[in-house]
């Protein structure tokens, strides 16, 4: 396992139990994250991607298998800040305020070293929320509500964001946008991101990679480089370039492909 990687995954196995017996949920899981990279994990549902998601950020003991988080154990890199959750369900608190719940984290974490930690406030004006500081969560709009979650999510200035259907609750709409959002934000800071998505557009416009899965038990069915030009602008999605590598995703993902193979 290579020690210079953001993430490293070798041979993961998991299985959890079930009324009807045991289920193999991820069979024999290897794949490697670059510093600065963002990588987009799309499968069918049931497929292990949320299951793969938690064994890498340490909520979840896998059965077997190694994962490093730059270099150490998930646990590891969990406690000491470095690595940030974005969940379908932003989690605020209704009772807080937008400032006050990106500031939460270094509430209940005062033993933590913060060093690292961003100034809640700046996190704000970077997720384009000045003006909605002192609003409360149901005063603001879905992808509102997301940003001031990925605020929340960088405010220890994690060197892993890992990221579970983060615009999936969102309708069409909003989530093109917030899309285009989000790729503002990871441009600026260029943190590490694992991103699990159901969606091929969304994954082949934020991704420098995208791995797919098989259906249940999970396995990288292979992956598809996106060699598309950064930054990224609204028109790419409709140039051939684009299109290619959605249907590249798509043919994995319609197919499975042979465990390993890559697609570039």
């Amino acid at each position: 396992m290579s020690q210079d990687a953001a993430i490293s995954v070798r041979s993961l196995v998991h299985r959890y139990p079930s009324p009807q017996g045991e289920v193999l949920a991820l069979d024999g899981v290897s794949l490697s994250v670059r510093p600065g990279e963002f990588v987009s994990i799309i499968g069918r549902s049931g497929c292990g991607k949320t299951t793969l998601l938690k064994a890498i950020g340490g909520l979840l003991a896998p059965s077997s298998g190694d994962i490093l988080v730059h270099g150490e154990p998930p646990k590891s890199a969990r406690r000491r800040k470095q690595t940030g959750f974005v969940f379908q369900d932003g989690g605020l608190l209704p009772w807080r305020t937008v400032l006050e719940n990106v500031r939460l984290p270094l509430e209940v974490n005062t033993g933590a070293s913060i060093a690292a930690a961003q100034d809640p406030e700046a996190l704000v004006h970077t997720v384009g929320l000045s003006d909605f500081s002192r609003y409360y969560p149901h005063q603001l709009s879905g992808g509102m509500r997301q940003r001031v979650a990925l605020a929340r999510a960088l405010v220890f200035s994690p060197s892993l964001l890992l990221m579970d259907e983060p615009l999936g609750a969102l309708d069409e709409l909003t989530r093109r946008a917030m899309r285009f959002e989000l790729l503002r934000i990871w441009e600026a800071s260029r943190t590490t991101v694992l991103m699990v998505t159901h969606s091929v557009a969304e994954a082949v416009l934020l991704s420098d990679r995208v791995l797919v899965m098989t259906g249940a038990p999970g396995r990288i069915a292979g992956e598809v480089t996106i060699a598309l030009p950064r930054p990224r602008p609204s028109a790419i999605e409709r140039s051939p370039e684009f299109l290619d590598c959605a249907s590249r995703v798509e043919n994995l993902l319609s197919l499975g492909g042979p465990v390993g193979a890559a697609h570039r």
